[in-house]
């Protein structure tokens, strides 16, 4: 007996200290012997942090139908369940067999982190696969008074959303993506204050409720607060003007689809906005406008391998039948510079010019910064300016030796962050 006991105090001494390679043979002789929960425990405990996870898996199954009942071997099971079975599925792995994993470990009850991680797991993956029904299913299953507000830095180094703010966009959602809307409204109406950084995506969501219901003068008025900033996003005046069409002003509508137009350079996210254009464009009579922006969009469209909607096939045919085919733009750059000369034509020059403006900024030279190494497994981290900026860099690009919280001296080249479609800065030419 005075054998096992030193035994235990030793591999629970050396396990806390951090060596998990040393307490580990002296755990698996106690478990053989005893198959106490506590020494199942502080072996599972170390075969988890040493990443054991094919061993530890089988013996987690072992020791959770042995003591579940004991709060530190439940605990060790889930964390165990978490490392080597719920983080080691891949991206796109089926949305079955994630929500069959995460039941797995629900069914154990855990709380805090555990709980959040496994739920938000679910969520990510049921969003991918647009099954709302799941995501109002499992988001439910967390309180998100228990989640933090603290914005979290993604890749562009902005912090942004919080798991609180993260938990609102997917019940919000979720509800509208259900038929909820009137929820949906009263649940932005509540929250979208508390988070000015998400309050477009909450307020567009309201929107979209209101547009549920049929109601287009509430979406209007939402949509009209949404794009009275100085440069409100192309696919927000989009989506503006497919409301104002619906309405009936028809002018007004295509004006707010040709300052859309205007405002972006990249065509194939824009082939939906040119196919309405060009619908639009043949209701209203306006046969030349409509063959220009419906064959820029079947352009487009062929140049990416995409298929063509029928619908714009067989406009474009009316159309030609109706002015003739002669005239018709033979590509892509053709067709863009006569959309180009209509939207001139209603916005003027002045503002189609400053929609297609490049970015001149120039470099910044010679900033000091910290560096925030983030995740190691990521080829990214930033750096942290005296102003509390982040800018992107890649880790290559650091000086051999750095250290996260190491200064440094860089220079700052204008960039820009695909993801968020908005300008931003990269690190260069880093020094010690």
């Amino acid at each position: 007996m005075t054998n096992l006991t030193e035994q235990k105090q030793k591999a629970n001494e050396i396990r806390k200290a951090g060596d998990f390679g040393g307490a580990l043979p002296i755990y698996k002789n106690l478990w053989k012997e005893t198959e106490d929960k506590f020494d199942g425990a502080g072996l599972l405990h170390c075969l988890r942090k040493l990443k054991l996870f094919d061993e530890a898996i089988i013996f987690a199954n072992e020791l959770i139908a042995k003591h579940p009942d004991f709060d530190w071997c439940r605990n060790e099971v889930i964390w165990t369940y978490i490392s080597g079975k719920l983080n080691k599925l891949e991206e796109g792995a089926p949305l079955e067999k994630v929500v069959q994993t995460a039941q797995k470990i629900m069914n154990l009850n855990p709380d805090g982190l555990a709980a959040k991680i496994v739920i938000f797991k679910v969520l990510k993956s049921a969003k991918a696969s647009n099954d709302w029904e799941l995501v109002n299913e499992w988001v439910v299953k967390i309180d998100p008074k228990s989640l933090s507000t603290e914005p979290m830095m993604d890749m562009s180094g902005v912090r942004d959303w919080s798991d609180q703010s993260f938990w609102y966009n997917y019940r919000i959602r979720g509800l509208v993506e259900t038929g909820n809307p009137n929820e949906a409204i009263a649940l932005v109406d509540e929250i979208s204050e508390r988070y000015p950084k998400q309050r477009k995506l909450f307020l567009r969501l309201k929107a979209r409720s209101y547009l549920i219901l049929n109601n287009l003068t509430e979406a209007e008025a939402v949509y009209q607060n949404l794009c009275s900033v100085f440069k409100p996003d192309w696919w927000l005046l989009h989506e503006y003007s497919k409301v104002i069409r619906d309405i009936g002003r028809k002018e007004d509508a295509l004006k707010l689809m040709y300052q859309a137009a205007s405002s972006n350079s990249k065509l194939a996210v824009m082939v939906s906005l040119f196919e309405d254009i060009g619908m639009l464009c043949k209701e209203m009579g306006k046969n030349e406008e409509a063959r220009a922006h419906l064959v820029l969009c079947k352009n487009i469209r062929y140049e990416e391998s995409w298929s063509v909607h029928e619908s714009v096939l067989d406009s474009i045919n009316e159309l030609n039948k109706i002015i003739g085919d002669n005239n018709e733009p033979n590509s892509i750059k053709e067709a863009l510079n006569i959309c180009r000369s209509y939207w001139k034509d209603l916005l003027g020059e002045e503002s189609v010019s400053k929609s297609r403006s490049r970015d001149k900024r120039k470099i910044r030279k010679s900033l000091l910064g910290k560096v925030s190494l983030g995740l190691m497994d990521r080829p990214f981290c930033f750096i942290i300016t005296k102003d509390d900026e982040s800018i992107f860099c890649f880790k290559s690009d650091l000086p051999s030796g750095i250290e996260d919280g190491g200064r440094v001296t860089f220079d700052a080249i204008p960039s820009f962050d695909r993801k968020k479609n908005k300008k931003s800065w990269k690190a260069s030419n880093i020094r010690k």
